[in-house]
């Protein structure tokens, strides 16, 4: 802020660091304005407002205040300062061409603030941005606006200086459909619009079918995963073997544990309440023997039934209601205090 504080004050000494007299009497008219006086008075308080707004660093208000006093008064100071305002506030295709707008005025008259104008224009052109918009041979008759604005022929197929920012294009030819774009215009770079060739059929976007529709009655999971409902009754199966087999050992450590404490309680008690807390000890043991048995059991029917259903193939077509013919099968887990398993049911 401090070196954008430091080039405002340069350029207003520079530019229009003059009396305010001398302005109004001294400084030649490149218009005449049908009321003098009064033009005059109020483009000096919009320029005097406009000066001090940017010295302040308001550069919004600045430069729509020194625009205002321009367009009433056009004065090579006023022009000048505004080019440094639009520059300061980033606007730099703006602030070049005023330079050189500035310049222009300046010379035509031999003032010596040309010098400076035209010095800040060549030291900005080489940061501009561009834009280019191509068009296509036989365009003849096409509308091309820039944010709503239409560019002029002489605008396209040419890259134009432009201020930094985003830019909608849009062409429109009748007959053609309307074509949109949206380019960022960034320093040092050209961006590049090409409208197509209205003539030619735009592209259409063949929809591809989606894995996920399926057909009624189809399952979704069988053909979009390759896994058919057997695969899945498999999957969770063999979670439950899992699951009771880590029920089985943790059960069964705890059976040993508690049976290996029994016995040498019962080895060296001597008297009838330690013998008795050896009793309950082993009847614990006991219990968590039954629960490690019946997860065991649990377990071992849960893998084997994910072992048959995974290894059986899928059917391709439901059976039909009215044949009884083929191997028909079914698959029951089974478990009691002493272990558990797996039952294959079939009929021919």
């Amino acid at each position: 802020m401090a070196s954008a504080n430091r080039f405002v004050l340069v350029a207003a000494s520079l530019l229009a660091l003059v009396p305010a007299a001398a302005r109004a009497d001294e400084e030649p008219r490149l218009t005449s304005p049908a009321d003098p006086t009064a033009a005059a008075t109020l483009a000096e308080t919009l320029f005097q407002d406009g000066k001090r707004l940017l010295e302040q660093g308001a550069f919004v208000e600045a430069c729509t205040k020194l625009a205002q006093s321009d367009a009433l008064d056009p004065a090579i100071g006023t022009l000048g300062l505004l080019a440094a305002c639009h520059e300061q506030e980033g606007r730099t295709a703006t602030a070049w061409r005023e330079y050189g707008e500035t310049a222009r005025r300046a010379e035509a008259v031999n003032d010596e603030r040309g010098a400076f104008a035209r010095q800040r224009a060549s030291a900005l052109e080489p940061e501009l941005p561009r834009l280019l918009v191509r068009l296509p041979k036989g365009a003849e008759g096409i509308a091309v606006f820039r944010n709503g604005v239409r560019l002029s022929p002489d605008e396209l197929g040419v890259a134009q200086p432009i201020d930094p920012g985003t830019y909608e294009i849009v062409a429109r030819l009748p007959g053609r459909p309307e074509f949109r774009a949206t380019v960022t215009a960034e320093p040092r770079k050209i961006a590049e619009v090409e409208v197509p060739d209205g003539n030619r059929p735009a592209p259409v976007d063949t929809p591809k079918k989606d894995p996920a529709r399926l057909d009624p009655g189809t399952s979704n999971l069988s053909t979009s995963k390759g896994l058919g409902p057997r695969k899945v009754f498999a999957i969770v199966a063999g979670g439950v073997g899992l699951t009771g087999f880590s029920v089985a050992a943790a059960f069964a450590l705890s059976a040993g544990s508690r049976n290996a404490a029994s016995i040498s309680i019962q080895e060296s008690c001597t008297t009838a309440a330690s013998c008795e807390r050896g009793r309950e000890l082993r009847e614990d043991a006991l219990r968590s023997a039954t629960v490690a048995n019946v997860a065991f059991g649990i377990g071992a029917a849960g893998a084997v039934t994910a072992l048959v259903l995974a290894l059986l193939p899928e059917r391709a077509e439901a059976p039909k209601p009215a044949s009884r013919t083929g191997f028909q099968y079914e698959v029951a887990p089974w478990a009691d205090r002493t272990g558990g398993g797996a039952l294959l049911i079939g009929k021919f």
